[in-house]
């Protein structure tokens, strides 16, 4: 219920991660590619689809909150509706902006980028920092994508670049007026205390959010209890996914998270009732 293709930062076409979905027992597959919806309509309206495996339309939308970049998945979209293809429109146009600004703070640090190679590792998606990352490997500047995000892009470094984002109450928003869910995406990423991690999910909350992403890769245990008891409390749906980009990454194939917790309401149950 988190995956990526090649219409955003992942390797994959759409075709590609649906198969490779299937293939790995998926029932329900969302894909939910950063800031659009496109690889889903194309795969929707020209892709090999099959009874078994269920196609849903969703976007993994940026946003910031107290001046940090969190991420907000959205799943059931009317991704053809106008009001959808507006949002789309305005996330398009601030990912261009920020892309010519970490053009510049890279330069200005001493890194060759070269914008038309850059563009061309992107293909037909906007230009972003997994996409500089693979060329500071390609082009020798980095030993690998890792040490890219560690050393340059990574959170707090010169290449964190948050401007032209909406506030995460607006990304809510733009997912809710089109139809779908809103889920908190990977909330052990953000390194937050206990107590700004409550801050945050109250306020997501408030703006409408429905869903936490509780069993993904990489959580440590003691935060994934933690936040079931969250969602129990708050009467939140517990979501999950593998955030999948690539095939190699073994730590987040697609169909792979830890096990459901027995407690709780699933984000997966009320998307088919």
């Amino acid at each position: 219920m988190h995956c990526h293709s090649h219409a955003s930062d992942g390797v994959l076409s759409p075709q590609a991660v649906y198969d490779r979905a299937k293939d790995a027992g998926v029932s329900n597959l969302v894909l939910t590619d950063h800031d659009t919806a496109a690889g889903y309509r194309a795969l929707r309206d020209q892709g090999e689809l099959t009874d078994d495996l269920r196609l849903w339309p969703g976007a993994e939308l940026s946003s910031l909150w107290l001046g940090r970049n969190i991420h907000i998945v959205g799943i059931g979209m009317d991704v053809d509706s106008e009001a959808w293809l507006g949002v789309e429109q305005r996330y398009i146009k601030a990912r261009e902006q920020r892309f010519e600004r970490l053009l510049f703070v890279l330069r200005r640090a001493g890194l060759d980028m070269d914008e038309s190679a850059i563009r061309a590792e992107a293909g037909d998606a906007l230009p972003g920092r997994p996409h500089i990352a693979r060329f500071l490997v390609s082009t020798g500047q980095a030993k690998d994508s890792a040490q890219a995000f560690k050393r340059w892009l990574g959170t707090g470094k010169v290449g964190d670049v948050k401007q032209g984002w909406p506030a995460l109450e607006q990304a809510v928003a733009d997912i809710r007026d089109c139809g779908g869910k809103a889920v908190l995406a990977h909330p052990h990423r953000y390194k937050l205390t206990w107590r700004k991690l409550d801050q945050l999910i109250d306020d997501f909350q408030d703006a409408g959010g429905e869903a936490i992403e509780v069993c993904c890769p990489a959580m440590p245990s003691q935060m994934r209890e933690r936040l079931v008891n969250s969602c129990c409390e708050r009467d939140l749906l517990i979501g999950g996914g593998s955030d999948f980009h690539q095939p190699d990454t073994p730590w987040a194939r697609l169909g792979w998270y830890p096990q459901w917790p027995s407690q709780g309401k699933r984000l997966v149950d009320a998307l088919v009732a």
